[in-house]
């Protein structure tokens, strides 16, 4: 009788151990699982995120009847200034790259840091560097000349607030700048014409 009573010890304690074992997965699931957010927390931080946003347009409109120069947070500001700033100082960098036996591999590039200012409307860039960790491109003319023209860069616009920060441009003469390059402002191909017609014409 007492290996019987041994073994029924035996068992208990491994149905026993079995059913710790398969608890086991669902407490760590409940302890690791967070919990979701209320719907209506969500539905505020929404609101108010809507809100804060309308109130900045606000704000713009309210500075640029004040002023007459738009606001930098605005729309405007992106297209009239931080659209343009690349492309007008890639522009002037691409009288510098001539190709043939200068050309680079499509994947080489400089890098430039430098400071932009606006005074009164009137757009300039300052201080122009080389990055020179980030920059693949070792024809040293090349680089110089791009430095230069970039330093050059210049426009104005009255709408314009008076501006100053830092910033970066990455030039790749083979890639973004080559349709500026004067070989290609300057093509007139014989190949096919791509002008869009009206369907029957």
């Amino acid at each position: 009788m007492k290996w019987l009573a041994a073994l029924s010890v035996v068992v208990v304690a491994l149905l026993v151990l079995i059913w710790l074992q398969m608890r086991e997965p669902a407490i760590a699931a409940a302890a690791d699982a967070k919990p979701a957010p209320a719907p209506v927390a969500v539905q505020q931080q929404a609101d108010q995120s809507f809100k804060e946003a309308v109130a900045k347009v606000e704000q713009a409109k309210v500075e640029q009847a004040a002023t007459g120069k738009i606001s930098t947070s605005s729309d405007e500001f992106q297209v009239k200034f931080d659209d343009v700033l690349p492309q007008a100082a890639t522009r002037n960098a691409a009288k510098c790259y001539t190709g043939g036996l200068n050309r680079v591999h499509r994947n080489q590039k400089v890098k430039l840091s430098f400071r932009n200012h606006i005074k009164d409307g009137v757009v300039s860039i300052t201080d122009v560097k080389v990055v020179g960790e980030e920059t693949t491109i070792d024809n040293k003319e090349m680089v110089d000349c791009f430095v230069r023209e970039v330093a050059k860069t210049t426009w104005t616009d009255p709408e314009l607030p008076d501006w100053d920060q830092p910033d970066e441009l990455i030039i790749r003469p083979e890639r973004g700048m080559k349709k500026f390059t004067k070989e290609n402002m300057e093509y007139e191909g014989s190949g096919p014409d791509f002008t869009v017609r009206a369907p029957g014409t």
